[in-house]
């Protein structure tokens, strides 16, 4: 009898708790997914841009090496992972994961910027990679971190 009654408690208090809306979950959700394969995208492609310039100086030639390819890759993710981030902060106000996303934008700003002028094409991709592995951890990250907080139960 005391377990019953000890049973129909819990199940009236969590019967009682209010879950944020599905809608509130999933715009942050696509955005982050959406970053982390654009993010990934350009890893890849710096990866295998460094890889194709050890072993193949004549292969970087093509598209994956053109400066047009770079800077839609940016401005595919700069908007993207700004959205992503900055949706993540306002749903776990967690700021270290706000700044994990910036310090991964700005180094891949930095590569973009210094590429032509300072950085040689080896250490702006070297520079790339570590941005996009930065942004790829964060959006990670964020994205578990906004799930956590929208299925906690509001009390």
């Amino acid at each position: 009898m005391l377990y019953h009654t000890l049973f129909t408690q819990q199940q009236a208090v969590s019967m009682a708790v209010v879950f944020k809306s599905p809608e509130q979950v999933a715009r942050g959700t696509v955005l982050d997914r959406a970053g982390i394969c654009v993010s990934a995208v350009c890893l890849v492609q710096c990866v295998m841009l460094s890889l194709t310039l050890l072993l193949a100086p004549m292969i970087s030639l093509g598209v994956f090496g053109s400066d047009l390819f770079h800077r839609l890759l940016l401005l595919l993710i700069l908007p993207l992972s700004l959205g992503a981030f900055w949706l993540g902060y306002r749903t776990h106000r967690s700021l270290g994961l706000l700044w994990v996303g910036i310090a991964g934008l700005s180094l891949l700003l930095a590569a973009a910027v210094l590429e032509a002028s300072v950085l040689s094409p080896l250490a702006a991709s070297a520079l790339t990679s570590v941005g996009g592995l930065t942004l790829i951890v964060g959006h990670w990250l964020n994205l578990r971190r906004r799930r956590s907080v929208c299925l906690r139960p509001r009390v």
